[in-house]
């Protein structure tokens, strides 16, 4: 796809530059961009934003990076835009707050007590109690499987505080998780 995609763009076929991203990246930024927002509108919206501005922003790109680096720190960017909104839209309208989860008996594994959608349901839950820089770091991280160098270029930090940060959040994550019931 990336070769498709570069090949494409230097015809000057900026659409079917674009398409070749959408096909080949389109599901990967989505989940990345629902995991990162916890909420499947709003990471719609983010997956269609990073697509309109790969589209405007395609002749600028430099090829420092792959499409696909390039793609997920547009979505990083964009979630966060998305999540600040949330927040301020949040702030102005009272919200009621959800009951605390039940926790299971905690003696049998995942995969037999809770089944894997329940995992996943507590995982994505756990996840959104990091910070969003935290958690899009993890993400990245493990379910991207980008290096803390990728991460860190994307996000213009230092690979070390990335790397410190997602370390953290591993124990705070295991400890939500094992409070969900969820034994690792």
């Amino acid at each position: 796809a990336e070769a498709e995609a570069r090949e494409a763009l230097e015809r000057g076929d900026k659409r079917g530059a674009v398409s070749t991203l959408m096909r080949a990246y389109g599901a990967v930024v989505y989940r990345h961009c629902r995991i990162i927002t916890g909420d499947d509108a709003m990471a719609d919206d983010v997956q269609q934003t990073v697509f309109v501005q790969a589209w405007r922003d395609i002749d600028r790109f430099g090829g420092r990076s792959t499409f696909k680096t390039w793609l997920f720190s547009i979505a990083r960017n964009r979630c966060l835009d998305a999540l600040k909104a949330h927040r301020r839209r949040r702030a102005r309208v009272s919200l009621a707050h959800e009951s605390p989860p039940d926790v299971a008996d905690g003696g049998r594994p995942v995969d037999e007590s809770m089944g894997v959608e329940q995992g996943r349901v507590a995982l994505e839950g756990c996840l959104q109690t990091l910070a969003p820089q935290v958690r899009i770091n993890v993400v990245m991280r493990f379910l991207e499987g980008m290096s803390f160098t990728d991460i860190a270029r994307l996000s213009r930090e230092r690979a070390g505080t990335v790397q410190a940060r997602v370390s953290r959040a591993l124990p705070a994550l295991r400890a939500c998780l094992e409070g969900k019931g969820v034994r690792l």
